[in-house]
């Protein structure tokens, strides 16, 4: 009994232990050029729509996209291919309650910004400044690559458009 409880206290154990407490706790870095290889290659990216979920939700949610639905986790990325004219954005849990701020998708036109040739999207939790109660809600924001590529490397980084615009909307409901 002795011997085991010198083997125990021996430094190697508290080192062995400490590894693998610490080792348990590290996250796991992805390479998001092995998972998305389109948003990084200029031709492939061309005429497509990234939608990026940073929503925090463990459960899957909806997104369409010109009329395709599809269901997106958090930290996903999905891709869309864009049309000519008129295209919609739209995020929503469920089919009956759509949980979304606004009531209808985001819409731009292709035709407005030919130079254009790619768009990017962040899915984040908002505040539905309509409702009497302020609730949570989801909000898509068009951003520019670089605060789209900024965020899927770091969802859980507080800097960036889409952030700035939330608080500006926080603002505006809750203190103007």
């Amino acid at each position: 009994m002795n011997r085991l409880v010198q083997i125990i206290n021996s430094p190697f154990w508290a080192v062995a232990i400490l590894t693998v407490i610490l080792s348990s706790c590290a996250t796991t870095s992805i390479d998001q050029r092995e998972v998305t290889p389109e948003l990084f290659d200029p031709e492939l990216k061309k005429g497509k729509i990234f939608v990026f979920s940073n929503q925090v939700d463990p459960f899957p949610m909806n997104i369409r996209v010109n009329d395709e639905v599809r269901k997106i986790k958090h930290t996903q990325t999905q891709i869309f291919d864009l049309k000519e004219g008129q295209n919609s954005v739209f995020s929503f849990k469920g089919s009956a309650v759509s949980q979304n701020c606004n009531d209808q998708p985001y819409t731009f036109d292709t035709k407005a910004f030919p130079e254009v040739e790619t768009y990017y999207f962040l899915i984040q939790k908002g505040y539905d400044g309509n409702k009497m109660l302020k609730i949570l809600c989801f909000k898509d924001f068009d951003v520019s690559e670089e605060a789209f590529l900024r965020q899927i490397e770091n969802p859980r980084s507080l800097g960036g458009e889409a952030t700035q615009a939330l608080l500006n909307d926080f603002m505006n409901e809750f203190v103007f």
